[in-house]
């Protein structure tokens, strides 16, 4: 059935979200998770849990300034052999109108999605989909909607919240499951990356750079709206994770050949802090790139996907910065990103212990050199008009 994954990427022609979701009313941000079931939700910012079910393996969530609501439920059950058939069970006991899909997502052989519509109190309409679970015949459904006459402005918010979903924390940074629905692989896309003079050969998915678009354009829709609230900071943070969340496993093999090819290389040249130099590497390797944007994927994000930079269609200092941090935390070296509003900048940062101007993780102690990937220097080398570190927001990548 192709009809579903037709829809999803029409939501991407259609205009964003329209409508002004907050107020002043008292909102927050919390990660759904569940440590018996293993699975976890990152959701936007602002949704409160409405109900929990007797045996609390359904909860509601509603939010207090919008439309879309969303149901988590588990079902566990020896009689559940598969995720179509939760999901339609679960759907007809709503008494609910649906289109029914399977895909395979991550470690999962077989997912389900579903378009649906129901009549409730009013008409609601939305996406659902179901997973496997770790624990054997337990199955996650999520159900997000809204009224039907706001659905068409809610897509994109809806789809945010179930592409957040986590089932197996071993890929926890790779596709989310909507997106891997609309854009399944479609084979390899060789390139050619030349780093320190060295040439190395990697590929990724013909569909990558579409797919990235699409989380990129979802994620920044869902951003707007909070782009005049007091959890602006919050929501900055969250959209550069989800963005992360994708790319990271997109460029999982990119990571591995650079990796195998780099570091003893680095090794060798500076055997007492290889993790500086392959770091310093890679910085100055993205320092070199010439700053354009991707007319190709021209959007208001201003934002170019990570599989677009590796092919040369454009980049800046965001994507940049979100590049090092992947390389170098599929090394194992702690990195994160620091943005500023005040500054329109954004820059990368690496725990070391080389001197140089730090920022400092409040309440931890830890101290990470920052990374400037627009100017040619070093590791703990930043312009004095970006010194103040209060303008600096830091995105803690998963």
């Amino acid at each position: 059935m192709t009809s579903c994954i037709s829809k999803i990427k029409k939501i991407l022609t259609a205009s964003l979200l329209v409508f002004s979701i907050f107020s002043s009313a008292h909102i927050f941000a919390e990660t759904v998770s569940d440590s018996v079931y293993n699975y976890s939700l990152d959701i936007p910012e602002g949704f409160m849990l409405n109900e929990v079910s007797d045996d609390q393996l359904s909860y509601h969530f509603i939010h207090p300034n919008n439309p879309v609501q969303f149901i988590i439920k588990i079902y566990d059950h020896p009689g559940y052999d598969s995720s179509s058939k939760v999901l339609d069970r679960a759907l007809k006991n709503l008494s609910a109108a649906m289109e029914i899909d399977t895909f395979a997502w991550n470690n999962s052989p077989e997912c389900a999605i579903s378009d649906f519509s129901m009549t409730l109190e009013t008409k609601y309409s939305g996406w659902a989909v179901c997973a496997p679970l770790q624990k054997e015949n337990a199955y996650v459904a999520l159900f997000a909607y809204a009224p039907a006459d706001k659905r068409q402005s809610c897509n994109q918010f809806i789809m945010s919240i179930l592409n957040s979903l986590c089932t197996d924390e071993n890929y926890y940074c790779f596709p989310g499951i909507i997106a891997s629905y609309a854009y399944p692989y479609e084979g390899k896309k060789n390139i050619k990356l030349n780093i320190d003079g060295k040439v190395v050969q990697t590929y990724i998915d013909n569909c990558d750079i579409d797919a990235a678009q699409f989380v990129l354009e979802m994620e920044y829709a869902v951003l707007l709206l909070y782009e005049k609230h007091n959890l602006w900071k919050e929501a900055w943070q969250r959209y550069y994770r989800m963005v992360y969340r994708d790319s990271y496993g997109r460029l999982a093999q990119v990571s591995y050949d650079v990796i195998s090819q780099l570091y003893p290389q680095c090794e060798r040249k500076n055997p007492v802090n290889p993790n500086l130099e392959y770091a310093q590497t890679i910085l100055s390797w993205v320092q070199g790139f010439q700053y354009k944007r991707d007319n190709e994927k021209a959007s208001n994000t201003d934002f170019t996907n990570l599989p677009a930079v590796l092919c040369g269609k454009g980049n800046d200092c965001d994507s940049r910065s979100m590049l090092v941090c992947v390389l170098l935390r599929a090394a194992g070296l702690e990195s994160f990103m620091l943005v500023s509003r005040e500054y329109s900048h954004a820059m990368t940062t690496f725990e070391n212990p080389a001197p140089g101007q730090k920022y400092e993780v409040e309440g931890t102690g830890r101290e990470f050199l920052m990374g400037e990937t627009t100017a040619k220097v070093t590791w703990g080398t930043i312009a004095q008009e970006h010194s103040d570190r209060k303008k600096w927001i830091p995105v803690i990548l998963p």
